[in-house]
């Protein structure tokens, strides 16, 4: 897994509507043929998805060992 949200990287929502977020937190995302999309989290979402990460560790991308860590731990 390669992607990062920062969340000390915010931007604020310049045209604000009734009940929108005061904040965001920016990202890129790339598309299955290479398209890459800007996206816009609300810090609740964020801490939602982190919420579910932890509840469903099994569903979570596992770091990959290097060889030299497999091989000598």
């Amino acid at each position: 897994m390669e992607g990062k949200i920062f969340l000390n990287e915010v931007v604020d929502n310049k045209d604000r509507k009734f009940g929108g977020a005061l904040k965001y937190q920016p990202c890129k995302v790339v598309l299955e043929d290479g398209t890459e999309k800007n996206a816009l989290f609300t810090r609740h979402a964020i801490e939602e998805a982190m919420e579910r990460a932890l509840f469903n560790p099994e569903d979570c991308p596992q770091k990959e060992l290097s060889w030299w860590a497999r091989t000598f731990g």
